[in-house]
């Protein structure tokens, strides 16, 4: 794997942050899921993403920054879903169908009493949902982007957040795709502008 490109000296006020868990779904992450093919499921164990994840959010939780699980879930058959795109179709096949084992968090990554959940329909976690209200509601300018698949969900938060003025941080050993090299790309190039990519320990050191 190519060395990741990342800042591990930041600075994080807590009562400004809001973390964000997106996508580890049983059907995005886990063996017999939907996309298990991909790769998905092997790269979520080498990133350790579930442990490091839940780490994150247990310090998140003790500093009072809301955790906001963002879960991709669509009614059975996907009525409504536009089909403009090859992961779309791939949901449109009969993935995280809402109320199933697919859709469900993986194990370790349920939410916990304060906690949000919000379900969108697209790649980004700000598309048709409640997430920037949530922000706006609890006061919050920084997020904290954890989750997969790193280029893409993760992606297209990070890309619509800075363009909506939020400060974006993505600690990348909590964030896993399909493989090494599309996790590399991602962190190295595609989110360097756009984000702070930093590591779990480092955020939460942040944090204070």
């Amino acid at each position: 794997m190519a060395d990741l490109e990342l800042n591990t000296d930041i600075t994080l006020d807590a009562s400004r942050c809001a973390l964000i868990i997106q996508d580890l779904q049983n059907d995005v992450i886990t063996e017999g899921g939907a996309f298990a093919e991909s790769g998905a499921p092997a790269h979520a164990t080498k990133q350790n993403v579930v442990a490091n994840a839940r780490r994150l959010a247990a310090a998140c939780r003790d500093k009072g920054v809301p955790v906001i699980h963002v879960w991709y879930v669509v009614a059975e058959g996907a009525p409504g879903l536009k089909v403009n795109a090859p992961l779309f179709e791939g949901v449109a096949g009969g993935a995280l169908v809402k109320g199933t084992w697919g859709a469900a968090p993986v194990d370790g990554l349920e939410p916990q009493p304060g906690d949000f959940v919000v379900e969108k329909m697209r790649m980004s976690a700000w598309e048709g949902t409640e997430l920037e209200h949530l922000l706006k509601g609890t006061g919050r300018d920084t997020v904290i982007v954890t989750g997969a698949w790193t280029n893409m969900s993760i992606e297209h938060t990070a890309r619509t957040g800075a363009d909506k003025g939020y400060f974006m941080v993505v600690p990348e050993d909590a964030c896993s795709t399909v493989d090494d090299d599309w996790h590399a790309a991602s962190i190295n190039f595609a989110l360097q502008n756009v984000c702070t990519p930093t590591s779990v320990d480092a955020a939460i050191a942040a944090l204070g």
